[in-house]
């Protein structure tokens, strides 16, 4: 009688901790969806600061930084989730219909998440072409205003020479 009743409390321990467990993945899921949606807010800041007519180069790389910090967050839940759900999945899958309710719960997050990742890499990708286009520009117009001065220097240069000719045909005169 006692090893059935040490056998039914291990297996009532076993139930809490698989819904511990899946609790935690939930949980995992909901802040990784409201991590994504601070990429999304990021990535539209980004977009309007590379489109702005002037370029704020520490605009652009807070952003860039702050969203960085966003996706360690992100890459740190994803080792924790996965970390879980390989402890809990033969439970999960021998035991479906007592897990349901979190598993159908589970499946809705991980779809947002997946439609919140396509849209970021649809994102992503947009942003890298303008920002791409914007660097072009920007060195497009830092060799022009490299060779505005060069061409600035060169015809200083040819006024100083003619103006030191000048006065030496000048003193030649006198």
């Amino acid at each position: 009688m006692e090893a059935g009743h040490e056998e039914r409390e291990k297996h009532v321990r076993s139930i809490m901790d698989t819904q511990n467990y899946v609790d935690i993945m939930i949980d995992s899921l909901t802040k990784k969806e409201e991590l994504l949606k601070q990429i999304v807010d990021y990535n539209e800041a980004q977009q309007t600061i590379v489109t702005a007519p002037e370029f704020k180069e520490e605009a652009f790389e807070k952003n860039v930084a702050d969203k960085g910090e966003v996706v360690e967050k992100i890459l740190r839940l994803d080792e924790g989730f996965n970390s879980v759900f390989n402890r809990i999945k033969e439970e999960l899958q021998n035991n479906k219909k007592k897990y349901a309710k979190d598993i159908e719960r589970l499946k809705t997050l991980v779809a947002s998440v997946t439609d919140l990742g396509v849209r970021i890499q649809a994102q992503e990708l947009r942003n890298k072409q303008l920002v791409e286009k914007r660097f072009a520009q920007m060195r497009k117009e830092l060799s022009q205003a490299k060779r505005t001065t060069s061409t600035a220097n060169a015809y200083y240069k040819n006024v100083n020479n003619l103006n030191q000719y000048e006065s030496h045909f000048l003193d030649q005169k006198k």
